[in-house]
C-alpha cells in the first residue's frame, strides 16, 4: 500500500515537472522553470529514498561487507548538490532577467501552476494519510518507528510547501496578466531558489558529513565518557570512532584498557554488555568494543591515524 502510495505521488509530481518545464519555456516564465526544478528534485529524493530503502534491506557480502548502507546518504548529498548549483544557476539567470526584463504570457503561468497547487496538495494528501496509518499501526513499537515517521513527516511538509510555492505561481501570473509587472517572475524565482538553498542545506550538510564519516550523533563527550567508564575497573577508553552511514544507523567502535588483568572472560563480558545495553539507549545499533590490558594506555581518547 505505502510503495503505491509512493509510486502515484512521483506520477503527480512527473506530470507537474514535465507541463512546468514545457510551459515555463512556451510562457517564459522562469519561475515556472524553477517550481520545476524543486518538484524535480523532490522526485529524485523520493526515488532515492525508495531505492535506498531496497538497497539498505540487501544482504552484506565478503566485497560489500556494510551492504549498501551508504547508499542512502551518496544519493542524498548528489541530488541536494545538483539541486543547490542549479538553484544559484536560476538566481544569476532572474537577476539577469530582472534588469533586462522579457514578455510573459501569465496564462499558461496560471493554468500550470494550479495544476501543480492541486497535485502537490494531492500528494501532501497521501504522505499525510501514510504518516497517521503509521502512528496507528505502529504504536507497540514507537522508538523503532519514529525515524520513518519523521521522513513521512517531512515528505509531507515538503510536498505542502510545494504547494505553497505553485500559489505563488499563480499569484504572479495574476498580477502580470492584470497589471503587466514582468519583474515579479524574476523576484519569484530568487526567493523560490534562495527559499529551496535554505532548506537543502540541512541534508546537504548531514550527507557530506556521514560520507567524510564525522560523528553526526547527539551524544556528548562528557555522555559517552560516564557510559563507557562506569565500571571501576576501567581506567581509559581510546581508538574512538562514531560515525552514522545512514539516518538508520550509528556505529561506534573503542578500546577499553582494563586495571585488573585477572579478570575472567565472563567478568569482562558484563562490562561490556552494561556499556553497550546504555548505549543502546542513545540509539547505537552496531557497537564494537576492544579490551586491552594497562599495557596499552595512551592516554588519548581519539584515533591516531599513522602510515
Amino acid at each position: 500500500m505505502k510503495e503505491k502510495k509512493i509510486l502515484w505521488i512521483i506520477t503527480f509530481n512527473l506530470i507537474i515537472i514535465f507541463s512546468e518545464i514545457l510551459f515555463g519555456i512556451i510562457s517564459n516564465s522562469f519561475a515556472l522553470i524553477a517550481d520545476a526544478l524543486h518538484n524535480a528534485g523532490d522526485v529524485i529524493a523520493i526515488v532515492i529514498t525508495y531505492i535506498a530503502l531496497k538497497l539498505g534491506t540487501r544482504q552484506t557480502t565478503f566485497k560489500y561487507t556494510f551492504g549498501f548502507l551508504r547508499s542512502e546518504m551518496m544519493a542524498a548529498f548528489v541530488n541536494t548538490l545538483f539541486l543547490s548549483i542549479t538553484m544559484i544557476y536560476m538566481v544569476y539567470q532572474a537577476v539577469y532577467r530582472f534588469f533586462n526584463p522579457e514578455i510573459i504570457e501569465p496564462l499558461y503561468m496560471i493554468i500550470v501552476g494550479t495544476i501543480a497547487v492541486i497535485a502537490n496538495g494531492i500528494s501532501a494528501y497521501l504522505l499525510n494519510t501514510m504518516d497517521i496509518s503509521t502512528h496507528t499501526h505502529h504504536e507497540h513499537n514507537h522508538h523503532h518507528e519514529h525515524g520513518g515517521d519523521a521522513n513521512i513527516k517531512s515528505a509531507y511538509l515538503h510536498m505542502l510547501s510545494d504547494a505553497l510555492i505553485s500559489v505563488g505561481v499563480v499569484t504572479a501570473g495574476i498580477f502580470i496578466y492584470f497589471f503587466r509587472i514582468y519583474y515579479i517572475d524574476s523576484v519569484l524565482t530568487i526567493i523560490f531558489s534562495f527559499y529551496i538553498l535554505y532548506h537543502s542545506y540541512p541534508l546537504l550538510k548531514k550527507s557530506f558529513l556521514s560520507l567524510m564519516d564525522a560523528n553526526i550523533t547527539d551524544i556528548s563527550p562528557d555522555e559517552l565518557d560516564k557510559i563507557i567508564k562506569i565500571n571501576e575497573n576501567i581506567i581509559e577508553y581510546h581508538d574512538l570512532h562514531i560515525y552514522k552511514p545512514s539516518s538508520k544507523y550509528n556505529f561506534i567502535s573503542f578500546h577499553i584498557v582494563l586495571k585488573n588483568n585477572n579478570l575472567i572472560l565472563k567478568e569482562i563480558e558484563e562490562i561490556t554488555s552494561n556499556i553497550k545495553h546504555n548505549l543502546k539507549k542513545y540509539d547505537f545499533n552496531h557497537i564494537l568494543i576492544q579490551v586491552d590490558t594497562e599495557t596499552h594506555i595512551k592516554n588519548k581518547i581519539n584515533c591516531e591515524l599513522k602510515e
